[in-house]
């Protein structure tokens, strides 16, 4: 391997820690302090009353809620399989959804709901800045289908419905929540219709996101995906003063929003309407943990806002919303339709990472392991990058065949680099040395190894998954504390095996600098991956042993080559110190 190689393959993988550790959420474009308002579209005639035309876009107070409901009220319930939703029979709004399949803790029968103990239910509505609210009534209970009636005393009534999917339809999630809001005018002028929000709910923190990279809320315009992460509402000094902002409440903006959703790591709920809605708000939440009574989790909250115009009198308006709320599974937001599957936040190498999730969801249809299917999908990998490895191997044993034939060039052309590189080039192309081959494989799995690290971080499937003395693939794999200091086995394995790697691949031709820095680099990559999820470390050790196993078996089965003649320009300068002066 080259000077020029060594440093790009180098410079590749300082890349790709890069992109891995400073990959940030995409922060939302026009994002508004809390003190500005939104200018709202009026289309009401001239000739009625018609509300200031700036309204404050949400109450931003620290004790605020979008409505002063009496959340200690009676609850009813939807149910199936999957899920079971509580809906405030006062509100008409959803007080929790409990995922059935999916435990709160380790060895813990509780399952996660989503919106626990939280100040304000999901899909709450606020009407503009009406105080008054309505007095609703359930008219329809059924298994799956809950029809409420509520009435305003200016003669405004609202029907809301809450509809699980049809079990028997293949086509409908049964994470989804269909919900109709129906608004009919039966007052004696209209109605404005054009500041209608809608909570998402709130989410907690999850305990393996140690980073914060998940906690957020986010947006889909159509075209691009926003994300507006909960370390965003702290204060922050910037990078030599670029970048510099103080505490926010809240976060929003207006844009066209085909879905918007809040989500920790492994859960989300997106809400899906029929129509674009017009803005969103975004806040950070505290909520008491589900089994303690004085631990509080962050979380994160948000809500859409829809401008519908004028209601007139006798006339009636509907806003249709499909309201996901479960499990990151990717197959399954796919599904949904509008490119959901873009909570997962796969990242740069997102094509890479899906490919890797079907992968590894087929394997481990055959295999129902998640730490074995992970060895598997690393052997196959491997495999697939046999013909890559060889040509390192190869490379590698050719460029320590020239090595004589390269040190006099290096000496005879010290003081002339053009003719030390022209010369250098001639003999890599006698001896038929690709130095380049060396560095193929790491361009190969640069975007394997990141599209597998954004994919394990995120997919459910390894929460609580246990794999001989792990616990938890989603996390790192801790079996005790010296002090704070976590002790980690996975890393130091990946650590050494690393290291008896890169020095079975160290090409003679490395000289002092180069070589002191791939003696360091495994202990670099340690001290980076020290506390990743166990999982992708599963993956990277197994990959190294592997490797190992390859390089092994490819240099005893390669040929004895011959010996390697002194280049042209050597022996010409051999002939010419041989004549008598």
């Amino acid at each position: 391997m080259d000077r020029k190689s060594f440093f790009l393959g180098l410079l590749c993988l300082l890349g790709a820690f890069a992109l891995m550790y400073c990959q940030r959420t995409q922060v939302p474009p026009s994002v508004l302090d809390p003190e500005i308002t939104m200018t709202q579209i009026t289309t009401h005639p001239e000739s009625l009353s018609t509300p200031s035309d700036t309204t404050t876009f949400f109450d931003t107070s620290p004790s605020a809620t979008y409505a002063s409901w009496d959340l200690s009220t009676p609850c009813v319930t939807l149910e199936n399989e999957e899920i079971c939703v509580k809906v405030h029979i006062q509100s008409a709004a959803i007080k929790e959804v409990m995922l059935k399949k999916y435990p709160f803790k380790k060895d813990r029968a509780e399952p996660f709901i989503f919106n626990y103990n939280a100040k304000i239910p999901a899909l709450d509505l606020q009407l503009g800045d009406m105080s008054e609210k309505p007095h609703y009534e359930l008219v329809t209970h059924e298994a799956q289908r809950l029809h409420f009636i509520g009435r305003y005393a200016n003669g405004l009534t609202i029907e809301r419905e809450y509809r699980l999917s049809n079990p028997d339809n293949p086509k409908e999630d049964p994470y989804v929540i269909h919900h109709r809001l129906c608004w009919e005018n039966h007052g004696q002028q209209p109605y404005p219709l054009q500041d209608v929000k809608l909570s998402l709910g709130s989410i907690p923190s999850a305990a393996s996101d140690t980073t914060g990279d998940f906690l957020n809320f986010g947006y889909f315009n159509g075209k691009k995906t926003f994300f507006v992460k909960h370390s965003e509402f702290a204060s922050s000094s910037g990078f030599f003063g670029l970048g510099q902002r103080s505490t926010r409440s809240t976060i929003q903006a207006s844009d066209s929003i085909r879905w918007g959703s809040v989500k920790n790591q492994f859960f989300t709920s997106i809400l899906t309407p029929h129509i674009a809605a017009s803005g969103y708000m975004a806040r950070p939440t505290e909520s008491l943990a589900k089994d303690q009574t004085t631990e509080t989790l962050e979380g994160m909250t948000g809500a859409l806002s829809f401008q519908l115009g004028w209601l007139q009198v006798r006339e009636q308006k509907t806003l249709d919303t499909e309201f996901y709320v479960g499990p990151k599974d990717f197959v399954r937001l796919d599904r949904l339709g509008l490119e959901q599957d873009r909570v997962m936040q796969f990242g740069f190498f997102g094509f890479v990472s899906k490919i890797l999730f079907l992968l590894m969801k087929a394997i481990h249809y055959l295999i129902p392991n998640w730490g074995l299917t992970i060895i598997a999908v690393t052997i196959l990998i491997r495999l697939l990058l046999w013909p890559l490895t060889r040509a390192q191997v190869r490379s590698s044993q050719q460029m320590a065949l020239i090595q004589g034939p390269l040190k006099q060039i290096r000496e005879k052309y010290n003081d002339q680099p053009q003719k030390l590189q022209a010369e250098t080039l001639k003999l890599f192309k006698e001896h038929q040395v690709n130095p380049a081959a060396g560095c193929l494989p790491i361009f190969v799995q640069i975007p394997i190894f990141l599209g597998l690290y954004s994919m394990l971080r995120t997919v459910v499937d390894l929460r609580f998954a246990e794999f001989l003395w792990i616990r938890d693939l989603s996390m790192p794999d801790t079996v005790a504390h010296i002090g704070s200091f976590s002790i980690n086995i996975l890393p130091w394995l990946m650590g050494i095996t690393t290291f008896w790697q890169m020095r079975m691949t160290l090409s003679p031709g490395l000289d002092p600098i180069q070589r002191r820095i791939f003696q360091w680099m495994p202990w670099l990559f340690l001290f980076f991956c020290y506390n990743l999820p166990s999982g992708l470390i599963l993956y990277w050790t197994v990959q190294n042993v592997l490797s190992i196993v390859q390089q092994r078996h490819l240099a005893k089965k390669a040929p004895v080559s011959p010996k390697i003649l002194p280049h042209e320009s050597m022996k010409k300068t051999k002939k010419s110190s041989s004549r008598p002066s």
